[in-house]
């Protein structure tokens, strides 16, 4: 546990040679505020639907620095925490459209990497999601259940022997496969800027907002220039609280994760997991591990704590005991492990609203907007880019008639309380969420 360093693993694997600042004011068709997958799969898509727009995209650093490049790079299906909770308000159909545009999005993204040779790490593996205890085995079974009333084909729930054959924890008593992949994000994310510059998108790195003025041509204004747009699109995820509409609509909280040395071949002989499947453990508050690229383990879990005042300060990577809670819950799955040293242990802010699912629309029809991924965007991001896609262009589709945008079917997400409620009702909610799981 010691010499380890509170640097994101992703961000070592890939140089950033980080394009120009705004230092000009200028106009253009569409600015989106944010290089994040979110803002980085709408530009390409409008690109793709219309070559001739001119884009330009304003980055606080550079793209895959934020929350898209720390992520734990699990491509999974999933939308926000409690399907059940859209399900109940929009019904079996709706969800299951909503569920099927993510699932295709998983498979999406791979053909994009291989299609503009993106070395994203990209690993079609399925996740193994797993019980450790009788209320979370009965959490999967009723998820499946949930799923197939939807309409949706679901895998057996396996028991704990054939469950240790795909991964050889003592832990899990049960487990279900479900579609999904895995990825580099930080190398993802750098990938499609790639792209996207080379579309004709201009990036400006180093370029924070630090405002949008409204009007029939929003502008928007960072430190070294002013860009006037017929659309601006609010791409910013955990940071949409910067913007007043949405100061208490969206708060802050942190992830952490722990990132091992490349295993050698005798610590890896001692687990089964041929497969590489990712691992996600059936509680609300996810633990999950996975195999990188080169056998490291990345191991996530533990806490999931919102800081006084929305603190997103980097210097939150900085959590012993959150790390000591982590390397417990690893050794829990796998004490075979034990001898396996751990070099980095970082942190990130990821955005949490208060229906757990994500939102897109606009502000008097030419601000738009996408966030609420909750942790889980890798994909729906995707899916989200061909929204705001055709909310810019006005297209009535498929993409823009989905449960995720707000109109008279569904409102944006109810507020949170202002501090110090914020903080007491965030820690309450932790505990709920812990009480919950354990009585699925």
């Amino acid at each position: 546990m010691n010499g380890f360093k509170h640097v994101v693993y992703w961000h070592d694997t890939e140089e950033v040679d980080a394009g120009p600042p705004l230092r000009e004011s200028i106009e253009c068709d569409v600015c989106i505020v944010g290089g994040g997958f979110t803002g980085l799969w709408t530009a390409h898509f409008l690109k793709l639907a219309e070559p001739a727009l001119d884009i330009r995209i304003v980055e606080a650093r550079h793209s895959g620095f934020g929350a898209s490049g720390r992520a734990d790079g699990f491509v999974t299906p999933t939308i926000g925490k409690d399907i059940q909770a859209l399900v109940q308000q929009f019904g079996a159909q709706r969800a299951l459209k909503a569920s099927q545009a993510v699932g295709r999005s998983i498979l999406e993204i791979g053909r994009f990497a291989r299609k503009n040779k993106v070395d994203a790490q990209y690993e079609a593996t399925d996740y193994l999601m797993v019980a450790t205890d009788q209320a979370q085995l009965k959490r999967l079974r009723h998820d499946r259940e949930l799923a197939e009333r939807m309409g949706a084909a679901q895998p057996e729930i396996l028991s704990a022997a054939p469950s240790r054959e795909i991964v050889g924890s003592p832990a899990i008593v049960g487990s279900m496969r479900t579609g999904g992949a895995l990825v580099n994000p930080f190398r993802l994310a750098r990938g499609i800027t790639r792209v996207v510059r080379d579309q004709g998108v201009t990036i400006y790195d180093n370029s924070p907002c630090l405002q949008v003025e409204p009007g029939a041509r929003p502008t928007v204004v960072t430190a070294g220039g002013r860009i006037k747009a017929d659309k601006v699109v609010l791409a910013t995820n955990v940071h949409m609280d910067a913007f007043k509409e949405f100061r208490r609509k969206v708060i802050p909280v942190w992830t952490y994760a722990m990132v091992s040395e490349p295993l050698t071949d005798r610590q890896l002989s001692r687990v089964n997991w041929e497969g590489r499947e990712g691992l996600v453990e059936a509680k609300s508050l996810l633990t999950c591990a996975r195999f990188t690229h080169d056998n490291r383990i990345m191991f996530a879990g533990g806490p999931v704590p919102y800081y006084f005042g929305r603190d997103k300060r980097q210097r939150n990577m900085n959590r012993r005991e959150v790390y000591r809670e982590i390397h417990q819950e690893f050794l829990r799955f796998f004490p075979m492990w034990r001898d396996v040293e751990f070099s980095y242990a970082y942190g990130g802010a990821i955005d949490v609203v208060r229906d757990f699912a994500p939102h897109f629309g606009s502000i008097d029809g030419n601000i738009l907007y996408g966030y609420g991924y909750c942790g889980n965007g890798i994909a729906a991001t995707h899916t989200g880019g061909k929204v705001l896609r055709d909310l810019i262009l006005g297209k009535d589709s498929d993409y823009s008639q989905l449960l995720f945008v707000d109109d008279e079917r569904r409102k944006p997400p109810a507020s949170f309380p202002p501090e110090p409620f914020l903080y007491a009702g965030a820690r309450a909610t932790a505990r709920f969420m812990d009480w919950k799981d354990s009585r699925s």
